[in-house]
């Protein structure tokens, strides 16, 4: 009787331990589960860092959701059911945000090690770059590029020269103009003292 005993209730408490391990059908499996957590919060990321506003994130974020529901074969019902469904077992729950966290510390390594590498590779091309002028700038010229560097020289300085003849002409041209409106005036202040004094009565 004891060994039956004994029998009946280790299988018992093998059942409830597979019963344990096992989740519903009818909820969103680990694996899944795991997956669609990821998306949602990567989603939710890139919501909360481009948009500003309650608003906004229902507008533009409803439609990722429902794009990471059917990518995963679902739907938000079923999902919130699992949720609750997970967050009456914490055992379960925890073990599918240990594997999200993973999963996304390693997405994000993986594009910061994209963007280190991206920005070196940057930084060279800059780097070479800045060489290659200092370099062409320390080289020797040769005979032509001197010649042609005379000439350049000549040529500004004949323009230098024009724009200065250019400027004193039209100082010169300023100052006559000036002289021709005084004289025009003095003669006009003359001649109107000379009409008062023919007015007065001798």
């Amino acid at each position: 009787m004891y060994k039956y005993l004994t029998l009946f209730f280790s299988v018992t408490l093998f059942l409830c331990g597979c019963k344990s391990d096992s989740v519903p059908s009818k909820f969103i499996q680990p694996q899944k589960m795991t997956g669609l957590l990821v998306q949602i919060h990567l989603i939710d990321g890139s919501l909360y860092n481009g948009l500003q506003g309650g608003d906004s994130l229902y507008k533009y974020g409803m439609g990722k959701y429902l794009d990471a529901f059917r990518k995963f074969d679902t739907d938000s019902a079923q999902f919130r059911k699992s949720m609750q469904y997970y967050a009456s077992e914490p055992d379960k729950l925890f073990k599918i945000y240990d594997s999200v966290e993973v999963r996304i510390k390693t997405m994000s390594d993986s594009v910061n090690l994209a963007q280190n590498k991206q920005r070196a590779t940057t930084q060279k091309a800059d780097s070479l770059k800045a060489d290659s002028v200092r370099k062409a700038l320390l080289k020797p010229k040769t005979p032509a590029q001197k010649a042609d560097s005379v000439k350049q020289a000549k040529i500004r300085e004949r323009v230098m020269a024009h724009k200065a003849d250019s400027l004193k002409a039209d100082l010169a041209k300023q100052a006559k103009t000036k002289r021709a409106m005084n004289s025009k005036i003095d003669s006009a202040k003359k001649l109107k003292h000379r009409k008062k004094l023919n007015a007065v009565p001798n």
